[in-house]
């Protein structure tokens, strides 16, 4: 691998854990407003970036240690630049999950609240059917 092809595949690489952020942000602002299918196919697309980025990250290591030996300098700076933006990138990504779990916990309990209001007023009702249908009795049988 020479150092213009190393160039290319760390910008590859930094295109990929950019594309990772702005799919995770994107969903993050969305989050509220999202349908199920939607949410699926973040998960999905999330998912197969996640994939590509293990495959690069397999494979920039497989390419520099067949070289391993004849490392140039300058291919060694870049490697370590890399590395270091991987890091922060990572950082991000899990910050960024994060808050997804945060924002979907607190939907998950919004919606179990909800659902148990609406089995009171299930409840309620029960309660005035059966009331309104033992003073229907006791209206018709004092008839």
């Amino acid at each position: 691998m020479t150092v213009v092809e190393l160039e290319k595949e760390i910008s590859r690489g930094k295109e990929l854990f950019g594309e990772i952020i702005r799919v995770t942000c994107d969903f993050l602002e969305r989050f509220d407003a999202l349908d199920p299918d939607e949410i699926r196919a973040f998960e999905k697309k999330r998912r197969t970036l996640l994939e590509d980025v293990l495959k690069f990250d397999q494979d920039l290591k497989e390419n520099l240690s067949r070289r391993d030996h004849d490392i140039s300098i300058a291919m060694t700076r870049q490697i370590e630049e890399f590395r270091i933006f991987q890091e922060v990138f990572l950082r991000i990504i899990m910050e960024k999950n994060a808050a997804i779990v945060s924002l979907a916990t607190k939907s998950y309990e919004k919606l179990r609240l909800e659902l148990n209001n609406v089995g009171r007023g299930k409840e309620a009702i029960h309660g005035y059917n059966k009331i309104h249908e033992i003073s229907n009795e006791s209206i018709s049988q004092s008839v």
